[in-house]
């Protein structure tokens, strides 16, 4: 399977269960293939799977 097939069926259980609407990917500064885009996509997902994520905190905003 490529790694786009893999990312649509990813969004495809996302949109049924999470009620994922809509995705867009703008990709500037060099030219990429879809299909590089799709693998760092998918590699961005397991992290976060794997619960390789931190939420960050910039301390820029006023929160009421």
């Amino acid at each position: 399977m490529s790694n786009c097939e893999s990312l649509a069926n990813r969004f495809e259980k996302m949109a049924k269960n999470d009620g994922l609407l809509d995705v867009k990917f703008y990709v500037a500064g060099r030219e990429l293939v879809t299909e590089q885009v799709c693998r760092e996509v998918n590699r961005l997902y397991e992290a976060l799977e794997r619960g390789e994520a931190a939420e960050l905190d910039f301390k820029d905003s006023y929160k009421s």
